[in-house]
């Protein structure tokens, strides 16, 4: 039996880490896959945490050639505890690689972003429009997987409504300004 776990281990270690050492020879540069799809690891340990509090966030790159890529991604955050919120956001954008050192790479960039949040309790909801420019630092752990981060300014304009209040005063509009992502982390997959 130990053989055979033997020689599991072989087989993979040959497909998967031997095939990669032996690509990277033959070419180094890590960023030529089009496509990637990316989750904030920050919000998915979460996950494991005793929580009433569900949050998935989910990217997705397409480079239109080595410098510039179009983005887009969306947030999901479900907190079943106290008022019962629930946010659904969107962003699409564009960046561009900055500076590049071969598995560091330096890009910026922005998105416009939308969103809904409501609450429960009191049948308060929010929507919110904005754009968001960033800089983000990319490393390249193989030519498959990457970690990133890409702190950045968020201008919102948000308005909110709670129809079932008595208060004449139940629709706001208002502008913010903030700074986000910072301490954010991302896991890339390329393809």
């Amino acid at each position: 039996m130990k053989k055979i776990h033997l020689l599991i281990f072989i087989v993979i270690f040959q497909s998967f880490f031997l095939k990669e050492v032996l690509a990277q020879v033959a070419d180094t540069s890590f960023s030529t896959l089009r496509h990637q799809i990316g989750f904030n690891i920050t919000e998915t340990l979460r996950f494991f945490e005793r929580s009433e509090n569900d949050i998935y966030e989910i990217y997705y790159r397409y480079k239109l050639n080595k410098k510039t890529a179009l983005r887009t991604g969306l947030n999901y955050n479900l907190d079943t505890s106290g008022q019962g919120r629930l946010v659904i956001e969107a962003k699409f954008g564009i960046d561009t690689i900055t500076k590049d050192y071969d598995r560091w790479k330096v890009y910026a960039g922005a998105d416009i972003t939308g969103g809904f949040e409501k609450f429960e309790s009191n049948d308060r909801k929010n929507i919110s429009a904005g754009l968001n420019p960033f800089l983000g630092i990319i490393f390249y752990v193989n030519k498959f997987f990457s970690i990133s981060t890409e702190p950045g300014l968020a201008l919102t304009i948000k308005h909110f409504n709670q129809p079932s209040s008595f208060n004449p005063n139940n629709k706001e509009t208002w502008i913010e300004m903030e700074i986000i992502n910072v301490g954010q982390l991302i896991v890339g997959l390329h393809f």
